[in-house]
């Protein structure tokens, strides 16, 4: 395990009334301000420097109301933060203090003023009166308990100074959330170098295989949230959390992490690491090792060769590659082309980083099977992309899942696919984009059952993530259970009341029962909320023609071949509204279309319930001979 220091302020100093010399107490706690801790009743809590420097100077003007401004004038002297940084640091001492801001004991807010201290300050050797003269005589018989221990220990009586120095207990914490890394550096411009250090992170400790770790998307939900942390690790289903921040300043980099038992909120560890920018990924390592090291989980020495082997990077291109996660993780067609860009600068200032080409390579992916370009020319740029990025590391996971992605949607190339997909998940256990991919290929293959099993890994490993709720429904709507289809994009409409896929995705399962009325409705307010996105306008003519309007199908059709003079319109979409319509030899031309170029929908030809009327069509088999499908 790697060294380790505690956390603290390198060279705080801040001027102190005389009863604050050194430690102090503030009601029931004992402040530490070298240490930065709290301690009460046996725990001891950490707080950030920062927030140290606030507790101390508003101890030293107790019953004061001190303003905002000469708080941070005192705290942050010669740098230029906003009040959020303040702000942030009277959030951290009030949970630290476990103080109520409607009704607090510690720290009140004055509105449109400042700050007060409210509890009593006392030195540190404040305590209470003995209340007898047994008490009076403890520190009589404590030394001679104390002798006795010595004696004791010098004879290593019953083992005695191993039970004594031996390490307590650990906790048995097998899942994680790391919850987003706090951005100190009081620029908020700089959120995506956090938002990226905490996904990191993330994915270091996924590597781990005795351990489940939430991933990016759930976590992701809880930035800026005020919510107890018991109350989260219930939410995720998890032990333990891991809270922290991070901090940029010049050419050096600072984590502080500390691990909460999520059941009981006790404060376990913390601490605090700081290198240089071109070992920011070396810095990561060290975290997931302690953090590992600190929960006693047994590290495969694969896992162990994969957390540390860490080179130093570029400090541009590792931001250049943090800004493109930031981008991706949009997932809209301007987030993805943007994040494009970034990945390629990355790929330019450090040609061996294979993260930057596994990451292009499923911007690439997303491109095609987001339907916002062709998939031809997408999936070939993709393929060569996570070959290099495999042979630049082999045992990256993302990168044969992003192949094994390629293999499956862009070669139809079914058994390399699943060697690919099964190599990532073992790489990564927790990785919840290897398991989703995989299950959408098992379904693509009418392995259903073993199809909504992996993708239930993802939702174990990213319980709140809308995505996977919609491709788990998506399984069961093609399996022939509509009922749990629906139950899981009501999940999805609970989360986001305004997303667009949930409302039609509901449209299409009502489609399927044969509910017209409520179909339209929902393939209506989806079409509402998306601006008319082709997929929702086809979804929209489909459930117009197996209703039997057929003028307002034809009308949705229109407005596809509209739609196609400025964009890309997949002609895959175009034969679903004609399937809807009956009209077989119009469905027919439209998937050979499709199948002219390379459409990686058609994966999805054979289980498609839209298609199901054409299954005995000798023409219909015969493309599905040619895209390979068993």
């Amino acid at each position: 395990m790697p060294q380790r220091r505690a956390i603290i302020g390198a060279n705080f100093q801040v001027s102190r009334s005389p009863r604050l010399k050194g430690d102090f107490r503030i009601g029931k706690w004992l402040v530490q301000p070298q240490m930065n801790t709290l301690q009460a009743n046996g725990r001891t809590k950490h707080v950030e420097p920062k927030a140290m420097q606030v507790l101390v100077y508003l101890a030293e003007h107790a019953d004061e109301v001190v303003t905002k401004e000469r708080l941070m004038g005192a705290v942050w002297a010669d740098t230029f933060v906003t009040d959020d940084v303040l702000t942030r640091c009277i959030f951290e001492l009030r949970k630290a203090f476990e103080d109520d801001a409607k009704n607090p004991q510690v720290i009140e807010t004055i509105p449109r003023s400042g700050y007060r201290l409210v509890a009593a300050v006392q030195g540190a050797e404040a305590q209470s009166a003995p209340a007898s003269s047994a008490i009076r005589r403890w520190p009589i018989a404590l030394a001679a308990v104390a002798g006795l221990v010595l004696l004791g220990l010098s004879l290593n009586v019953g083992n005695l100074r191993g039970r004594i120095f031996s390490p307590a207990p650990a906790v048995a914490i097998r899942s994680l959330a790391v919850l987003p890394l706090a951005n100190l550096s009081g620029d908020p411009e700089q959120e995506y170098f956090a938002d990226g250090m905490t996904e990191e992170l993330i994915t270091d400790l996924s590597r781990i295989g005795a351990l489940r770790v939430i991933s990016r998307t759930s976590v992701m939900g809880y930035k800026g949230a005020h919510k107890p942390l018991p109350e989260i690790a219930r939410e995720l289903n998890v032990d333990g959390i891991i809270e922290g921040t991070v901090q940029r300043s010049g050419g050096r980099v600072r984590i502080t992490a500390q691990l909460i038992e999520a059941r009981t909120d006790q404060h376990l560890w913390a601490d605090s690491y700081e290198r240089d920018l071109r070992d920011v990924l070396t810095l990561q390592g060290e975290v997931a090792s302690a953090i590992a090291g600190e929960i006693r989980v047994k590290l495969t020495p694969q896992e162990q060769a994969s957390i540390a082997g860490a080179r130093p990077l570029n400090p541009e291109a590792h931001e250049a590659y943090l800004q493109g996660l930031y981008f991706w993780n949009k997932v809209t067609e301007e987030g993805i082309k943007k994040s494009i860009e970034r990945y390629e600068r990355a790929i330019e200032l450090a040609p061996e980083y294979a993260p930057a080409y596994s990451a292009l390579a499923f911007s690439y992916t997303l491109l095609a099977s987001m339907e916002f370009s062709p998939s031809r020319e997408n999936y070939a740029k993709a393929k060569k992309l996570a070959q290099k990025a495999i042979e630049l590391d082999e045992n990256l996971a993302n990168a044969h899942a992003a192949l094994g992605f390629v293999l499956c949607y862009g070669d139809w190339d079914w058994s390399a696919a699943e060697a690919e997909f099964k190599r990532a998940n073992a790489l990564e256990p927790n990785g919840e984009a290897g398991h989703s991919v995989y299950a959408a290929y098992l379904g693509d293959m009418g392995r259903f059952e073993e199809a909504i099993s992996e993708m239930k890994k993802s939702l174990e490993l990213d319980p709140l993530s809308v995505l996977w709720l919609m491709n788990l429904g998506l399984l069961y709507g093609e399996a022939g259970q509509p009922e749990k289809a629906i139950e899981q994009y009501r999940k999805v409409l609970e989360i986001d009341p305004k997303s667009a896929d949930g409302h039609g995705s509901l449209g299409w399962v009502y489609d399927l029962q044969g509910n017209h009325t409520q179909a339209i409705a929902e393939w209506q307010e989806a079409r509402r909320l998306s601006e008319r996105d082709p997929s929702v306008v086809a979804g929209l003519g489909h459930a117009y023609a197996t209703a039997g309007k057929s003028r307002e199908a034809h009308d949705m059709l229109n407005e596809l071949r509209q739609l196609s003079k400025g964009r890309y319109v997949s002609h895959y979409l175009v034969a679903s509204v004609y399937a809807g319509l009956g009209e077989r030899e119009q469905t027919l031309l439209w998937l050979e279309k499709a199948l002219d170029e390379h459409n990686d929908s058609l994966v999805s030809l054979k289980v498609d319930p839209d298609f199901a009327s054409l299954h005995t069509d000798p023409h219909f088999q015969e493309i599905l001979r040619r895209i390979g499908l068993p």
